[in-house]
């Protein structure tokens, strides 16, 4: 299985040859459905079989072909971790399996190119954010993208309220050796320096005050004091304690409640998606009305025809496009010429994936959308920013 990032997807956008088979598929974390996801596997590499043996190759080469499709599908034990989303490119010397952390749509196509639309939402926003995990007897730092999310090595975070305690109390006895004055007529004896406590409560509190700075000490040191947005996950009444300490700029105020000891690290990244769907939003109405802005001093288009040559030269800096449907045709870039038809021939090229292919190619972004939400947001099923 290969591990999704964007030098991936531009491999995928890049590569070019017949025949090219592109499967997507929606898959379930858990309960029954997920039984029916091999299933639904097994029908789709059926549906590319027929395509493949109708364009004229032989079937004991196509078997050949797709063995390693079939061998995913049979395989128990790649579905025993749940995921939303299932994606798979097989091509000559070429096979690469994704399992995503957002739903995919499902698809089968075989083409010369492959179909890279639908997997660019499971990457893109490129977000990094970290997720803090608090207990009195543990502390757990992970590291997300909205595809995956690992546990990193706390090194120099506390482990717990004991060690905490323990090296804040021997910082303590260093300082008050090295920095307390000596008593009056003490003999050389140091006065005491008193914390006080107004109770048992109190006490609680401060301790984990005292705790939670030397983990705000620790995480700055490892990530620094901003610039990745941080959620909190722990029991209720710990994290406003944290939060009143902490020093970290881009602390987000939501958090994951209930006891992060327990919590698989797939299920945190789940939850934490959902609580930062709002800040994913925020690079997409960003550029939306950049577009818009664009429109008005012609720095836009929504012409499939320039936004495919745009492409190919590198000249869209945002492309917006839906996920489904397709418009076929021939680009010859060095010819600045588009051939677009009203259906599909040998050889056409699906013209909104190639735009979002040649955008991704050329360093710029894409945003994909519904149908619905493309009609909606753009005006059609395409958009371009330009860069000039």
């Amino acid at each position: 299985m290969d591990t999704l990032d964007r030098e991936r997807l531009v491999g995928l956008a890049r590569h070019q040859g017949w025949p090219s088979v592109s499967i997507y598929q929606p898959t379930h974390r858990a309960g029954s459905e997920t039984q029916q996801d091999p299933l639904r596997l097994k029908n789709l590499l059926k549906q590319a079989e027929a395509t493949l043996i109708d364009s004229g190759i032989r079937t004991p080469e196509v078997d050949a072909f797709l063995r390693k499709a079939w061998d995913v599908q049979s395989d128990s034990g790649f579905w025993r971790n749940g995921f939303e989303g299932l994606a798979l490119f097989v091509s000559d010397g070429v096979f690469h399996v994704f399992r995503t952390a957002v739903p995919l749509p499902e698809r089968v196509r075989v083409d010369e190119h492959f179909l890279i639309r639908p997997l660019v939402p499971a990457l893109a926003p490129t977000l990094r954010f970290y997720v803090l995990a608090l207990s009195k007897n543990r502390v757990r730092l992970l590291e997300g993208t909205p595809e995956a999310i690992h546990e990193v090595d706390p090194e120099g975070i506390p482990q717990g309220l004991a060690e905490a305690l323990k090296y804040d109390d021997y910082e303590t006895q260093v300082q008050f050796h090295s920095r307390t004055p000596a008593a009056a007529g003490g003999r050389g004896k140091r006065s005491a320096v008193f914390h006080g406590h107004g109770g048992h409560a109190d006490a609680a509190k401060d301790d984990l005050e005292r705790y939670f700075r030397l983990v705000d000490k620790g995480l700055r040191e490892h990530i620094g004091t901003s610039g990745a947005p941080l959620l909190l996950a722990g029991v209720d009444y710990l994290l406003p304690i944290y939060r009143s300490v902490s020093t970290y700029t881009d602390l987000l105020p939501e958090g994951l409640t209930g006891n992060p000891d327990e919590i698989p690290a797939a299920r945190i990244h789940a939850e934490a998606l959902e609580l930062l769907e709002p800040y994913l939003a925020r690079e997409f109405e960003r550029d939306l009305a950049a577009l818009e802005a664009a429109r008005e001093a012609e720095g836009a288009s929504t012409d499939i025809r320039d936004i495919v040559l745009a492409a190919h030269g590198g000249r869209v800096q945002t492309l917006f496009v839906a996920d489904n449907g397709a418009i076929w045709g021939r680009v010859a870039p060095e010819r600045s010429e588009v051939l677009q038809r009203e259906s599909r021939e040998p050889g056409d090229a699906d013209l909104l994936d190639r735009s979002a292919a040649q955008t991704l190619l050329h360093g710029g972004a894409v945003h994909v959308m519904t149908t619905e939400e493309a009609a909606t947001a753009v005006g059609g099923q395409i958009a371009a920013l330009l860069r000039y």
